[in-house]
């Protein structure tokens, strides 16, 4: 830059030095052409009003000699020709030689009557430039001779070299100094500029504090100053921007349901954390992408068509596999213009997953359904048994009291199934109803031991029961934690043969509390362990109802399980193989 602004200012000082040179030389010649040209027609006058006055012969020798004289001293050549012309008289050649003057322009006009103004021309008697000036002279009112008078014009070339010359060196001089003291005044302009630059790029790449101060007092130095303003207020509107910006990412980053925002063409705008891990996508590669390449459904991708184009905000509930199938509940929502409320900007889309929501209503449904089943057949069994019993029919006592034993029997498992279903409505609740402390599991393993062998005698099973010594403490309840065991041990002994053998067996690893019960039962198939904790799911329901089973008992053992922090794997060959059980719990050292 300081290359262009050097040479653009050196090409602009000459032209105007040139011009400037110009335009004198033509003023110096023209002043001085018109100074001789008034002083030709002085001296032309002059000897006009002689030879009137005189009545002179301009062929005399006595005339001739004036003439020469007076050509001598003004310098100047001085030639008489008559009407005819024919030249009589020139003080810088012989008369009688020189050609007829009548079709020379300025002879021509003085000899009509009229006064002539300056010819410059070349002569070819003196072999030079000559300024023509020509008088006409009148006797008896008519014209008798014409005075022309002529100057060569060296002087003027002489004097035009010079004043080129001094002009030349003036400009020479004016040129060196003009240029030190531009060069100087341009490179102090250039550093402001460059610091300006400097600045302006600085605060494009994110530096706002940085300032300029320019001593010089001119136009730079108050476009700095205008500079730091803007940048103060930039600084100021930054900061503002960056904090609204980092509140709005924070809330929108605290936000758990995913928020999608597109533009009128469906293309996205923004994207918050919880979106970007429902899709496994992110928003520095999906932005400006259209909405189905982020969901692939074109379901949702008709209904938000709709919805900017009927520009309404709607709710609906639909599938999506991301990757495995869901059901999410979407809202949408219209972006108007602040300025223009009228004009949509695009739309919000909030996802809702509602999946649980849907599984944990396909439960309660089912259990609603298998509570009544489960409670209509004791019930119905009841009823029956009390209706034959009341109306009289039955005179037989010992039928009477198997009746009798029948709804006592019946009424017992009506009575298992409700305390189960409270006793895992209580569970499923045990964060707002149940209190948790620190307590030792060996006592409470070792009384389920002394509960449960009993039990395993009757049926012939050889009960094997380890535990260290020492235990480290658990958080729960204790109480759970012996109907769990309890659960879990019954269930041994009801599906394990005469004869049999289960094991208890209980020790410490890894920071967990582990608890295996093993039985030689009658197992379980491969494709019902995953339905194994459901409420109401029997293996074998016609066994399970013999054995007085409700079919919520391994539902309870997992919901206290997962009540510790605990987990429970199930492991079977198969039919005929038996079952193991295992329960991790967390200790608390």
């Amino acid at each position: 830059m300081k290359r262009k602004i050097f040479w653009s200012f050196l090409v602009i000082l000459l032209i105007s030095s040139t011009l400037i040179g110009f335009l004198s030389v033509n003023l110096v010649n023209r002043s001085y052409t018109n100074e001789l040209e008034k002083r030709l027609l002085s001296n032309a006058q002059l000897i006009a009003t002689m030879i009137r006055s005189d009545e002179l012969d301009p062929a005399s020798n006595s005339f001739q000699q004036a003439m020469k004289e007076m050509a001598e001293v003004g310098e100047v050549r001085i030639t008489i020709i008559d009407s005819t012309g024919k030249v009589l008289t020139d003080t810088r050649s012989e008369a009688y030689k020189m050609d007829n003057h009548l079709d020379r322009p300025e002879v021509h006009v003085a000899l009509v009557g009229k006064e002539q103004e300056r010819i410059v021309r070349y002569s070819h008697t003196t072999d030079q430039e000559m300024l023509y000036v020509a008088f006409p002279v009148k006797l008896n009112n008519s014209v008798a001779y014409a005075v022309r008078l002529s100057m060569d014009l060296s002087e003027i070339e002489i004097l035009t070299r010079n004043i080129v010359r001094y002009i030349a060196i003036s400009t020479l001089f004016g040129l060196l100094i003009a240029i030190l003291l531009g060069s100087k005044l341009i490179d102090k302009m250039i550093d402001s500029i460059k610091a300006l630059v400097n600045m302006t790029k600085q605060i494009s790449e994110g530096d706002y504090e940085r300032r300029i101060y320019l001593t010089n007092d001119d136009e730079l130095a108050e476009l700095a100053e205008h500079f730091n303003h803007m940048a103060d207020k930039l600084n100021r509107l930054i900061t503002q921007l960056s904090e609204s910006n980092s509140r709005f990412q924070a809330l929108l980053a605290s936000i758990n349901n995913p928020i999608i925002a597109v533009d009128p063409k469906e293309k996205v705008t923004l994207m918050n954390v919880a979106a970007e891990k429902l899709f496994n996508v992110s928003l520095d590669d999906i932005k400006g992408h259209h909405l189905l390449e982020v969901i692939r459904n074109n379901e949702l991708d008709e209904l938000i068509k709709r919805s900017l184009k009927e520009r309404t905000e709607n709710q609906f509930e639909i599938n999506l596999k991301v990757p495995e199938e869901k059901i999410f509940r979407v809202y949408t929502n219209l972006i108007y213009q602040e300025e223009d409320p009228i004009k949509v900007m695009g739309l919000v889309i909030l996802i809702d997953d509602i999946t649980e929501i849907r599984k944990l209503e396909k439960i309660r449904s089912e259990f609603v359904t298998n509570v009544t089943h489960e409670l209509k057949t004791p019930l119905t069994s009841i009823s029956g048994f009390v209706e034959t019993l009341k109306s009289g029919e039955i005179e037989d006592e010992e039928t009477q009291k198997r009746f009798l034993e029948i709804i006592e029997i019946e009424t017992e498992r009506l009575t298992r199934l409700i305390n189960d279903i409270l006793t895992l409505s209580e569970i499923e609740n045990i964060k707002n109803k149940d209190s948790k402390s620190m307590f030792n599991p060996s006592r409470a393993l070792k009384e389920v031991e002394s509960m449960m062998r009993p039990m395993a005698s009757v049926k012939g099973i050889e009960f094997y029961f380890e535990i260290p010594g020492k235990l480290s403490c658990i958080k729960g309840n204790e109480d759970r934690m012996k109907q769990m065991m309890i659960n879990l041990i019954d269930n041994a002994i009801k599906y394990t043969p005469n004869g049999g053998k289960i094991s208890f067996i209980i020790y410490e690893r890894y920071g967990q509390l582990v608890l295996r019960v093993k039985d030689t039962g009658i197992g379980i198939p491969e494709k019902d362990i995953p339905r194994l904790f459901e409420r109401f799911y029997r293996v074998d329901k016609a066994r399970s109802k013999k054995m007085g089973g409700t079919g919520l008992g391994l539902a309870i053992v997992k919901h206290i399980v997962i009540s510790m922090a605990g987990k429970i794997k199930v492991h079977s060959a198969g039919p005929g193989k038996g079952t193991e059980f295992v329960i991790s719990l967390p200790l608390h050292q």
